[in-house]
């Protein structure tokens, strides 16, 4: 048995880093851009330093909400091959990056977006393309997989493949200084449970192990005074333990968080799911990991309670029957069965009541 590790995506990473972004562009024979952004940091101004660098080169700018649906990738997909654009360029958290995915590859793969859910089913490699991520959570800038909601079913769409990750990534701490507090704390939870799932995955290898162990290890450390003080040179170690976490999980494959936070009726930001499903799901998997992995989730309460990370939701947040969805998005998925742990159909059934506890 042979395992495969592999980093396709070029990383350049650093405080100011994203001051040198158009010649990113030109390495890559871009000549016009499609620039998607974080709607919210257009409204903040953070985007039009970088319309301003890039400005005369842009096609078409596509501003991302909260949840990149189909819908809205396939509409972004039409406004940037309408304008003639050959290359992509994303800047925001996962959601602007989700959406930059999908419109890289329909801008040379025929619509619908969804006859490409599953893993390397596109004929044709995407558009080149930028990742430039405002946070330090999906570590979507260097991951070949990306997520739609599609608002007409109980799971979100999810495509990976070969050549569906960024071309670059650019890793600039100085963009998250004035980033909320809340989303900033999610995105790191997200990032976390990225290095943990990799760590109790079936895939995982001495590779992901020594990655995914170092981004947790730098996640605890580092989140608490990231969060009250935004230090540049904490901001850029937590981004960039953002990105090793996505290297590790790339690589090893994600299990039973992803699993039980799968389902696009529950309307509740990701990382903020995974916030919670972390510690229930990393409690479940205690048996089966290392000692080392063992005290990196005995130390979770106490990092929880530093970075002011809820365990579990409130109320309003969740609809009624939010067990069941949670059960029902994982119960098929390929994610619990990447889990080292088997789950039973009762135990994975406990784990979504647990998930569903409301204050």
């Amino acid at each position: 048995m042979s395992a495969l590790y592999t980093n396709p995506t070029r990383v350049y990473s650093g405080l100011g880093s994203s001051g040198s972004l158009s010649d990113h562009v030109r390495t890559l024979g871009g000549g016009r851009i499609a620039l998607i952004g974080d709607a919210g940091l257009k409204r903040v101004g953070v985007l039009d330093r970088f319309e301003e660098q890039l400005a005369g080169a842009i096609a078409v700018t596509v501003l991302a909400e909260i949840d990149p649906t189909i819908a809205a990738a396939e509409a972004a997909a039409v406004l940037a091959r309408e304008a003639g654009a050959d290359i992509v360029v994303g800047i925001g958290g996962g959601s602007a990056l989700s959406l930059s995915k999908a419109v890289a590859l329909l801008l040379t793969n025929p619509a619908p977006v969804a006859a490409y859910e599953g893993i390397g089913l596109a004929p044709h490699r995407p558009a080149p393309f930028i990742a430039v991520p405002t946070t330090a959570g999906s570590g979507s800038e260097v991951s070949n997989a990306f997520v739609l909601y599609d608002t007409e079913s109980s799971h979100n769409v999810g495509m990976r493949g070969w050549g569906y990750e960024p071309d670059i990534a650019v890793l600039d701490g100085e963009l998250l200084v004035g980033l909320p507090l809340v989303p900033m704390r999610d995105a790191a939870a997200d990032a976390l449970s990225h290095g943990f799932e990799a760590l109790w995955a079936n895939g995982a290898t001495r590779f992901t192990d020594t990655v995914a162990l170092s981004a947790v290890r730098t996640i605890r450390q580092t989140l608490p005074l990231a969060l009250s003080e935004r230090r540049p040179a904490d901001l850029q170690a937590l981004l960039e333990a953002s990105t090793m976490a996505n290297f590790a999980c790339g690589n090893a494959g994600l299990s039973l968080v992803h699993a039980l936070s799968g389902s696009s009726k529950i309307r509740v930001a990701h990382g903020r799911q995974n916030s919670v499903l972390l510690p229930i799901v990393a409690g479940f998997n205690r048996s089966v990991v290392s000692a080392e992995v063992i005290a990196e989730i005995d130390a979770l309460p106490d990092l929880y309670a530093a970075a002011g990370i809820p365990t579990v939701f409130d109320a309003a947040e969740l609809i009624p029957d939010a067990a069941l969805e949670f059960y029902a998005a994982a119960v098929d998925s390929p994610f619990r069965r990447n889990n080292r742990r088997d789950s039973s159909t009762a135990e994975l059934r406990e784990l979504a009541n647990l998930a569903a506890a409301t204050r």
